[in-house]
């Protein structure tokens, strides 16, 4: 009997017979169908032409959910009638409930991003008590906060996408990261709101390194505006040609923003974004948030090399960076941030800050009532909190930021300046601060 040698990725050979291969075709010639499993999850029955992304993106999912559920290694190895199991990603519970399955790269406070909730909502609904201890394909309850709920309040920060998305964008693809060359694709996009996870962004294209440039003209009514960018990794977004956000750097998912007065008429916004590695996220919009045309923009979240600025004195944190565990010397770098939650990882937070024994110092104003507040910390090494002159929180020590810290501190209405100082001596670099009243 003769046999055939299909050789895939140069490793792997299978032998079929004429009769198996005979079989193979009478598989393929069977309806294709996506039936709903016992469990109301969906089975699909892969056919001709059909890849693990073109799967994933027909059914709203990633590459990897559908790759942990049913067990593929490689997921460019699936074949001709294989029946896969498509997660539901979010599902309603009997309750009314959110239910999330965990996917691969996710973290708690991405999760919590998504559905504009603070992390230890979802923790307290799940009775978890280390919020970064969760795992791939776990199923988290998304609670309904219809009411106050007794749990730590993060800087002020956007706390969900918006209804709305502004568009339509003229997009241009490039299958590198640098936004070099001719576009590899040239399309319309409705919206900037993109979750590629592991796939690419357009067939034919890579899954990592690649750029888009996006170009809008849109009408503004007289007033000050906040741009918004939620991105991993790179980003940057101008204004009538001038540079409002600059999130351009390898990073995890974050949240960008920035404001600016704008007057009545068309404006030209532009958003550039690469993606390095990994998954490949970026989210971009904007609101009024005032009538007045005079009001100064808040600086955009950007870090720029030996900066000299004063703290803000509402909504944001001015940050210094120091190549040094001790805080001591001019900054190489600074910053204004909305909020201090930053999970770098083993990367340094720019290229100009080193990637291990740096540290950082943000200041700000913020406004407290009478009454007991817990001033919270998780991180990756050493943190300080001062409350004016108070020295609240004294961790400055080695730490691998499992666990979260909290300090009491009486405070009378009033208006407060907050000092934070943090320094990072090696491994992984993280530090999370936020307060609540106790």
């Amino acid at each position: 009997m003769s046999t055939v040698t299909v050789t895939t990725y140069g490793k792997l050979r299978l032998f079929f017979s004429i009769g198996m291969m005979l079989a193979i075709v009478s598989v393929i010639a069977l309806p294709v169908l996506a039936v709903p499993s016992q469990e109301g999850n969906v089975v699909h029955v892969v056919h001709p032409g059909e890849t693990l992304y073109s799967i994933a993106r027909r059914y709203g999912v990633s590459v990897a959910s559908i790759s942990s559920v049913n067990g593929i290694v490689n997921p460019n190895l699936i074949y001709v009638g294989q029946r896969l199991l498509i997660p539901t990603y979010a599902t309603g519970s009997p309750s009314g409930q959110i239910i999330h399955v965990v996917q691969p790269g996710e973290t708690l406070f991405s999760i919590a991003l998504r559905y504009g909730l603070d992390p230890w909502t979802i923790g307290y609904a799940n009775g978890l008590t280390n919020l970064n201890y969760i795992f791939v394909g776990q199923r988290l309850v998304i609670p309904k906060t219809t009411a106050p709920q007794p749990q730590p309040t993060i800087a002020p920060r956007p706390t969900s996408m918006p209804i709305s998305w502004p568009g339509p964008w003229r997009g241009e693809y490039f299958d590198n990261d640098t936004l070099n060359g001719s576009a590899y694709v040239t399309r319309d996009d409705a919206q900037i709101n993109f979750d590629w996870n592991s796939g690419p962004p357009a067939g034919g294209m890579p899954v990592n390194a690649f750029s888009v440039r996006w170009v809008g003209t849109f009408p503004f009514e007289a007033g000050t505006y906040r741009f918004y960018a939620r991105v991993d990794d790179g980003v940057r977004l101008y204004v009538d040609g001038e540079l409002v956000i600059d999130g351009w750097r390898d990073g995890a998912l974050r949240l960008y923003s920035a404001d600016r007065a704008m007057t009545a008429g068309d404006h030209e916004v532009k958003v550039e974004y690469y993606d390095r590695i990994q998954v490949a996220d970026v989210h971009v919009w904007w609101k009024q948030i005032s009538t007045a045309v005079t009001a100064t923009a808040t600086p955009a979240a950007t870090l720029s090399p030996g900066a000299t600025a004063t703290p803000a004195s509402t909504g944001v944190w001015f940050g210094q960076f120091f190549n040094n565990e001790t805080l001591e010397g001019e900054p190489v770098l600074t910053h204004y941030v909305p909020a201090i939650e930053f999970n770098w990882g083993t990367h340094s937070p720019d290229p100009a800050v080193w990637w291990d024994g740096f540290s950082a110092r943000w200041v700000r104003t913020i406004q407290l009532n009478t009454d007991h507040y817990r001033f919270c910390t998780m991180s990756d090494d050493g943190v300080r909190i001062w409350v004016g002159d108070d020295l609240v929180t004294d961790e400055w020590h080695a730490n691998d930021g499992s666990i979260p810290h909290c300090d009491t501190y009486w405070a009378k209405t009033g208006t407060y300046e907050v000092t934070v100082e943090y320094y990072e001596h090696g491994g992984d670099a993280m530090i999370y601060v936020w307060w609540e009243p106790h």
